[in-house]
């Protein structure tokens, strides 16, 4: 587009000059899928009442035109995550105002949630592994590990696993995704002698990825999500999972998640070379290069222990909040000067918003009965399977939807259906938690599933549809593995499983 603009200086004749302006291209794709989401949530919200849910001991469960907005919000939220039509953060804050412009929830309840001591503690966590990355520690424990495991290329697949659970115990996955992709990728050009995929390639970035969402599974810090889990397990069973109890569980499914990750890529991409000769070397100068520990790493190691000695602690107390403690890690921070005021910028606030919505999603699913309504309505597929089948089947459905919208949403969705459903099916609501908590962490189907599977495939090592069927045969490792835990594993630490009558 060509804009005309006179310019006449005085005692001259007038000139015309032409600018040009760049063309504005409507997005009407995007518009489409906003106005979809909109309109879903208005036919919903004033279509006339549902029918009521009915238990099998005759209990009816109405959806209230409070429930009903609720469902209508939820709907939305899946339109616009699925297809992104805004980030996810502003997608959350529309959630809680639609909620109070349509008088589901007041305004008190709806925005307090966004402050939600776990949306405190997702806040402190992500700044303390910011420090962590930012003092180098990172760097230095990848260095280190790099340069000990060896040049023999089937042992190098298991270190750089290794090196990604290890970062996951005290970052969050995504971000233990973004430190090691450039150190994986530093391997890889060693290995490589063309411009092309290999099977090398492949298994690296691939594993990678699938190592990401394993990483999930270790502890509080390193999946977000867990945190929105055990937040919503005690609004609707008046119970805690501690930071303590959560990594009792989930840290040996973590680990064996990670050995046959290991396996798969030794099995499926065995590399052309044995070995990378130089590698060993390359690592030790580079940690060489770090020089001793700084000031700051050891302060940063200090008050990482400080923090977890204290939610270990906070759990056997039982009576202090995760969060409490966290935030007292993002005051040492600064007391040591660890970060700057400024460095508060870097947070990554799109991603806190999206946790204080979904927080808010899930609460007002629960508060209004829209949760325990679908739960009911289900109740007629689910509850005629065996107990196990019923576990089984529950976290297939969250694998599913983790692949399709963002993890924290198919956890507000799915886990408190999954909790209502548990008494009638006989089973715990530890074991729903902690079955769903397994499967969400884990969407190995598709790119946009999570950050870190997108930052893997930047590598551009495979294909959308290599990721596809090589996730769907982890996927079944990822099913034997849960039924190991629900039937083994889990029950000798302790987890009752099965609910025994009195």
């Amino acid at each position: 587009m060509a804009q005309k603009i006179m310019n006449a200086p005085s005692g001259k004749s007038s000139q015309t000059l032409e600018v040009s302006m760049p063309k504005t291209r409507v997005d009407w794709r995007r518009i489409s899928y906003i106005l979809l989401g909109l309109i879903v949530f208005l036919a919903v919200y004033y279509l006339p009442a549902f029918s009521d849910a009915v238990d099998p001991s005759g209990v009816r469960f109405p959806l209230t035109r409070e429930g009903k907005g609720a469902v209508a919000v939820f709907l939305l939220a899946v339109i616009w995550w699925f297809f992104e039509v805004l980030p996810a953060g502003v997608t959350g804050l529309i959630l809680g105002s639609f909620q109070v412009l349509f008088s589901i929830r007041d305004a008190d309840s709806v925005f307090s949630d966004y402050m939600d001591p776990a949306v405190v503690f997702i806040f402190g966590s992500i700044v303390l592994g910011m420090v962590f990355a930012g003092t180098g520690l990172t760097r230095r424990i990848a260095y280190k590990i790099l340069s000990i495991i060896g040049e023999n290329t089937l042992v190098i697949y298991g270190g750089t696993f290794f090196v990604m659970a290890l970062l996951s115990h005290i970052m969050s996955n995504t971000s233990s995704a973004a430190a090691i992709f450039p150190l994986i990728w530093a391997i890889y050009s060693i290995y490589r002698r063309e411009d092309v995929p290999t099977r090398f390639g492949k298994g690296l970035f691939m594993g990678m990825a699938f190592s990401a969402g394993a990483g999930s599974l270790f502890s509080m810090f390193s999946a977000p999500r867990a945190v929105v889990s055990a937040a919503i397990f005690k609004e609707v069973v008046n119970r805690d999972i501690s930071f303590a109890g959560y990594s009792k569980y989930m840290f040996l499914i973590g680990w064996l998640v990670i050995i046959f990750i290991w396996i798969f890529s030794v099995v499926f991409f065995k590399p052309n070379r044995q070995s990378l000769s130089g590698l060993n070397d390359k690592f030790k100068e580079l940690y060489t290069e770090l020089g001793p520990l700084s000031k700051k790493e050891v302060l940063t190691i200090f008050v990482t222990t400080a923090v977890v000695c204290l939610l270990i602690g906070a759990a056997a107390l039982g009576k202090v909040d995760n969060a409490a403690v966290v935030l007292i890690s993002t005051a040492l921070i600064f007391i040591f000067k660890l970060m700057e005021l400024k460095h508060l910028e870097d947070v990554p606030w799109n991603i806190v918003l999206f946790f204080g919505g979904a927080m808010s999603m899930g609460y007002c699913l629960w508060e209004t009965g829209a949760s325990a309504w679908i739960a009911v309505k289900c109740l007629g597929i689910f509850t005629k399977l065996h107990w196990f089948a019923f576990l089984m089947v529950l976290s297939a459905v969250v694998f599913v939807v983790s692949n399709v919208l963002p993890n924290a949403a198919a956890v507000v969705l799915v886990l408190p259906v999954g909790l209502v459903m548990s008494k009638y099916a006989g089973v715990t609501p530890e074991v729903v938690f902690f079955s769903i908590s397994v499967m969400s962490a884990m969407p190995f189907l598709l790119i946009k599933s999570s950050a870190s599977n997108a930052i893997a495939f930047e590598s551009r090592q495979f294909t959308a549809a290599e990721f596809f069927t090589k996730g769907l045969f982890m996927s079944v490792i990822l099913l034997a593995i849960l039924a190991a835990a629900i039937l083994i594993i889990w029950p000798a630490l302790g987890m009752p499983v099965i609910i025994r009558p009195d």
